[in-house]
């Protein structure tokens, strides 16, 4: 099994225990819909302040290193980068999985439909090896900072890319859910995963 097929299926799990439709969810979280994924295991210096375990540190953005910054740029883009640039990506976030993360219990609606909020995250680059996701938390849209408060130390935080349009789908994975299909995670993926999804034939 390829790496990539590991983490869609735990994404494909996580959606049908939000109470999405089986069918549905396979079809959706599937290498036609989305093109690439980076999977990032949240350190404590990752997470919103009120989430993290250890106050002492004050960082909030999310850094990104290795192969997963060509997830969001492409080599020569980042190189021509200056620091202080900080650029707005479009995302899309899943009305559901912000219920789910903050603890509510509240029905899917539609089985057969995942409600999507559109909203931004900001992003720019840190050194030659580091772009900082979130890079500017007043200024990634509500939906976006909903869904980091959700998300606590050694949570996944997935981004997908889509196929057929200019903009990602981020998705939070609590650590509790996470290590009952993957219960070896940490021995088989990067801090920062990233992962091109191929086409089928």
């Amino acid at each position: 099994m390829a790496a990539y097929d590991m983490l869609m299926e735990l994404i494909q799990e996580y959606f049908t225990d939000l109470g999405y439709s089986n069918c549905y969810v396979e079809k959706y979280f599937s290498n036609e819909t989305f093109k690439e994924l980076v999977s990032i295991r949240l350190a404590n210096a990752n997470v919103m302040i009120k989430n993290k375990t250890d106050r002492s540190s004050h960082q909030t953005h999310i850094a990104v290193t290795g192969e997963a910054i060509d997830f969001f740029y492409n080599a020569e883009n980042f190189m021509s980068l200056d620091n202080k640039t900080v650029e707005k990506r479009k995302v899309y976030v899943s009305e559901q999985n912000l219920i789910a993360l903050s603890g509510q219990d509240k029905a899917v609606d539609n089985t057969e439909m995942i409600n999507r909020l559109m909203g931004y995250v900001t992003l720019g680059k840190r050194t030659q090896k580091q772009v900082q996701l979130s890079k500017r938390n007043s200024e990634n849209s509500e939906c976006f900072n909903a869904l980091r408060l959700g998300l606590f130390e050694n949570d996944l935080l997935i981004m997908l890319k889509y196929r057929n349009e200019d903009s990602m789908l981020a998705v939070g994975i609590p650590q509790t859910f996470y290590l009952d299909y993957i219960p070896n995670y940490v021995s088989k993926y990067e801090t920062n995963t990233y992962l091109r999804l191929p086409l089928r034939q």
